[in-house]
């Protein structure tokens, strides 16, 4: 077919090459160092824009039907309806609309955007996940542009200035959850922002039904950022404005950024479940992921005498350094046991745990990253009359909470890692293999 003659030439010669089945043609269209970004994929330099028409177009037999343009400052955006045979790859069956975003200079391509939605709308730079991969979760993940959603009514829109990341995105990633996730999925369940006003915010992450009364962790529709709604990695993200904190003048955006998730978690396991005093001793599992630092951390600030377990020496003296009295290897045997152990691990930890708590003692459990099935002597706990008990996450009042405790004692939550948005990746893989000395921040 042809295509309006108003059209740049570049881009006339880029539908024309779909067209034709030319992928030199194609790629000779962009700058020596052009770029492509599809479905999240970044595609930069000749070779790689070729491989990209070949196996995008090429190999499908796409064809391109112009509907209309637009032009948006620098940025000409084409809508087509592109027909092809993508049945076997991708379940499509009909023809589909497709929006081709082109910048050119000097009557070359600088960057194509590839999108099923109308790219001359705001968009924002997101770190998402377009379908779950349960062996490689890391793969999953996309970072590319995303439209700017408008709030629903009663909620508000945040420019986050800094998120944590946390173990429950990595599950998310992996296509698991309390709920299915809905695909395609923003990651990020916390983090910290800024108002269209310019009020800077912590976000509480756990939303549900508007007309449950009570704990809002048992809510039977409890979710949180990322499971049903989109999450924190992105330049903007809308929430109920019933989530929206105001932070205090003295807390730094990091370290607001790591309260919503692993902090809260820590907060309700240390004050509300555990039922410790200060001078007691507690047992943490673990040493510098995110929940146990903050246990470390919170635990020494009031007045708790905190041990730890750490893998390798490197991690039990930074639990030493974050307050813990003693550091045990772990699966250690205690040399006497402990009124409270925190188990954030599951099947690896678990028999330790019970095992170091003393009689009438309680187990406090927040995670299976290890694995849920979990061995348990029935009898242990029954003749020495253990408590074993569940948290999950914290109330809105518990974060507000948390803040004031967090400001009081000045205490400066540990952060091991700090990384730009694009970087997101670097920082689940370090998660994921275990390799974290405290909390993970991704700025923007």
């Amino acid at each position: 077919m042809s295509f309006p003659a108003s059209l740049p030439k570049a881009v006339t010669a880029v539908l024309e090459s779909i067209n034709s089945k030319s992928s030199t043609a194609f790629c000779t269209t962009f700058s020596s160092d052009g770029i492509i970004i599809d479905e999240g994929r970044t595609f930069k330099g000749h070779s790689s824009i070729e491989a990209f028409c070949k196996n995008a177009f090429i190999s499908h037999s796409a064809s391109v039907i112009f509907k209309n343009a637009n032009q948006v400052g620098e940025h000409i955006i084409i809508q087509v309806t592109m027909d092809g045979d993508f049945v076997a790859d991708y379940g499509i069956t009909e023809p589909f609309t497709l929006y081709f975003n082109f910048h050119l200079h000097s009557n070359n391509i600088n960057s194509l955007l590839i999108t099923p939605w109308d790219s001359s709308n705001p968009t924002m730079t997101a770190v998402y996940v377009g379908k779950g991969n349960i062996d490689d979760p890391i793969s999953a993940i996309k970072t590319a542009p995303r439209l700017q959603p408008t709030p629903q009514e009663g909620w508000v829109r945040v420019k986050m200035l800094a998120v944590g990341l946390n173990y429950h995105d990595i599950f998310t990633m992996r296509g698991l959850g309390m709920r299915t996730p809905k695909f395609p999925l923003i990651l990020g369940c916390e983090g910290a922002g800024v108002l269209d006003d310019g009020t800077e915010v912590l976000l509480y992450p756990a939303m549900g039904n508007p007309n449950f009364k009570g704990d809002e962790t048992l809510d039977p529709d409890r979710h949180v950022l990322s499971e049903q709604t989109d999450g924190t990695l992105a330049e903007y993200v809308n929430v109920p404005l019933r989530n929206v904190v105001p932070k205090p003048k003295g807390l730094e955006t990091v370290s607001a950024a790591v309260l919503g998730i692993a902090w809260l978690t820590a907060y309700r396991m240390l004050f509300t479940k555990s039922g410790l005093r200060a001078g007691q001793t507690v047992l943490v599992q673990g040493s510098s992921g995110g929940v146990s630092t903050a246990l470390i951390q919170m635990g020494s600030a009031a007045g708790v005498r905190v041990w730890c377990t750490g893998r390798t020496q490197e991690k039990r003296e930074l639990g030493l350094r974050l307050g813990a009295e003693r550091a045990f290897g772990s699966g250690e045997e205690l040399e006497e046991k402990v009124d409270a152990v925190f188990d954030t691990s599951g099947e690896v930890t678990w028999e330790h745990s019970v095992n170091s708590v003393k009689a009438g003692g309680t187990v406090v459990t927040c995670g299976g990253h290890s694995g849920s099935s979990i061995p348990l002597n029935i009898q242990k706990v029954f003749v020495e009359q253990l408590s074993i008990r569940g948290s999950y996450l914290g109330t809105l009042q518990e974060f507000k909470d948390l803040i004031s405790f967090v400001v009081a004692k000045t205490i400066v939550p540990h952060v091991g890692l700090v990384l730009p948005l694009s970087e997101a990746d670097v920082g689940f893989r370090a998660m994921l293999e275990g390799k974290t000395a405290g909390k993970i921040v991704v700025t923007l």
